[in-house]
C-alpha cells in the first residue's frame, strides 16, 4: 500500500501555493460589498464618457439660438406707431420746412406747416390728388380749370387733421370742433374757406393748432339754446312794468 507525501499532506507544493496566493492589490470581498450597499460609485464611474460631455454642453449651445432670436425679434419689429404714422400725409417733426417747390397755377398746391404746442413743426400738404383720395369734394375750380385745393373749408381741413393724427401727439380729440387753428393772429372759422386768410402758394403757411379740453366743449352752451330762467325773469319784469295801480 503506497503513502502520500507529507509535502502533499501538508499542502506543500511551493508553486502551487504561490499560485493559489491572493495578489497584493486584490480588494477584500467585505469591502466590495460594503461599497455595493453604500453606492459609492467607482473610478470609472466618476468619469464622464464623451456622450455626458456633448449633453452638457448641449444647454449652454440651445441658449444661444434663442437669445439670437429674440435680437431679431426686437430688431426686425419696428414700433406699431412709427408704421403707423408713415401711411399719414402729416409728416414728423422737422426744424425747417422752409425748402418747397412752389405750384404753379396748373396744379395749386397748399402747403401747410402745423406748430403745435410743444414747438414741434409738422408738414402737410394740400393738393387735388391727396384730396381726391380722401373723397373730399373741391367746391370751386382755378382758372385754368383745375380743382382748386383752397376753396375747401377750414371744417374740412380739421376733419382732415382728425384722419391723419399722429400717434406722437396728445391725446385724439373726440371730434373736429375741438381742434383750434391759428393764422397770423387770427382764429379760423370753421365755416370760412382757406382763401379768405391768404393762405400762400409760394411758401409754407404756419398754422398754430392746440386742442381745447373736453370738458370745456361740454359746458359750453349750444348755439341757439335759450336760458328758460332768464326768459322767466323777462316776463316778469315786462308784466312788472305794464301794470299800473291808481290809488
Amino acid at each position: 500500500m503506497s503513502t502520500v507525501p507529507e509535502a502533499t499532506m501538508a499542502g506543500g507544493n511551493p508553486a502551487e501555493e504561490a499560485r493559489l496566493a491572493e495578489p497584493s492589490d486584490a480588494v477584500p470581498l467585505e469591502n466590495v460589498a460594503q461599497q455595493a450597499a453604500e453606492g459609492e460609485p467607482s473610478a470609472d464611474d466618476a468619469k464622464p464618457g464623451p456622450a455626458d460631455q456633448e449633453g452638457t454642453s448641449k444647454p449652454a449651445e440651445a441658449s444661444q439660438p434663442t437669445a439670437k432670436g429674440k435680437e431679431r425679434d426686437t430688431t426686425a419689429s419696428a414700433p406699431l406707431a412709427e408704421r403707423q404714422d408713415s401711411g399719414l400725409a402729416i409728416g414728423p417733426a422737422q426744424d425747417d420746412i422752409n425748402a418747397i417747390t412752389p405750384s404753379g397755377p396748373e396744379d395749386p398746391v397748399c402747403n401747410i406747416t402745423l406748430l403745435l404746442t410743444t414747438g414741434s413743426r409738422h408738414p402737410y400738404r394740400l393738393d387735388a390728388k391727396y384730396l381726391s383720395r380722401r373723397n373730399v369734394a373741391m367746391p370751386e375750380q382755378t382758372d385754368q380749370g383745375q380743382p382748386d385745393p383752397f376753396s375747401i373749408s377750414i371744417y374740412t381741413l380739421k376733419e382732415l387733421i382728425l384722419r391723419e393724427w399722429r400717434s406722437d401727439w396728445e391725446a385724439k380729440p373726440a371730434s373736429p370742433s375741438s381742434i383750434r387753428l391759428i393764422h397770423f393772429g387770427k382764429l379760423l372759422d370753421d365755416k370760412e374757406p382757406l382763401k379768405k386768410y391768404q393762405f400762400s402758394t409760394e411758401s409754407p403757411n404756419v398754422v398754430h393748432m392746440s386742442v381745447r379740453p373736453q370738458d370745456l366743449d361740454e359746458e359750453e352752451p349750444k348755439t341757439g339754446s335759450k336760458n328758460p330762467g332768464s326768459g322767466a325773469n323777462n316776463n316778469n319784469q315786462q308784466g312788472s312794468r305794464g301794470c299800473c295801480v291808481i290809488l
